[in-house]
């Protein structure tokens, strides 16, 4: 009795030899392009490349400024929430916000001070809230992007993007997923 061949017909061995080379091929050219930064224009969150000129350190960490979202803080008991409104071309350009600030509230049963209204800040200059401070920076289209210095009054600074067309509407109260900046420990649920 013949035992069957294990031996591949010459046409199925060439094909396995060239899907092995295509693979091998594509892992070599995935391995050698740099990884994505800051994924383009349209991307959320980046890499600060621009504000690293600046002579205060920035966390690695940018947010991008888009109509219709409202960018919510949170640091000890103190909330607060920002609005972009518009960008306003000029040498430098500038950014008007609307902001909300509510302060700890007293032995928790009095509310804290809320103060609202509306500024203006110059690109690279900063953004100064009660017990923390951000930085606004122009690249390119769009209303520009947030920064966060890396400095003291900035530990245990949370962040959080909703939607929504007013900073009445948003109450960071009940914001469930927040990012802190330089948390020890790992993101997670």
């Amino acid at each position: 009795m013949n035992r069957p061949s294990t031996a591949l017909a010459p046409r199925t061995a060439a094909i396995l030899a060239a899907a092995f080379l295509f693979l091998v091929t594509l892992a070599l050219v995935l391995l050698a392009s740099p990884a994505p930064v800051g994924a383009g224009p349209r991307a959320a969150t980046g890499s600060p490349d621009s504000m690293r000129a600046r002579r205060e350190p920035v966390h690695d960490l940018r947010v991008r400024l888009v109509h219709g979202n409202v960018l919510v803080f949170r640091k000890g008991g103190e909330f607060a929430a920002l609005l972009p409104i518009d960008q306003i071309p000029g040498s430098p350009d500038s950014l008007r916000y609307f902001y909300y600030v509510e302060k700890p509230s007293l032995f928790w049963i009095f509310a804290g001070a809320r103060t609202k209204g509306i500024r203006t800040v110059a690109a690279g200059d900063s953004m100064q809230f009660n017990s923390f401070r951000l930085l606004w920076g122009h690249e390119g289209e769009g209303l520009g992007w947030i920064y966060f210095p890396d400095v003291r009054e900035n530990q245990h600074l949370r962040f959080s993007v909703v939607s929504g067309q007013s900073v009445d509407e948003v109450d960071p109260k009940y914001t469930k997923y927040w990012v802190e900046l330089g948390a020890e420990s790992e993101a997670g649920f």
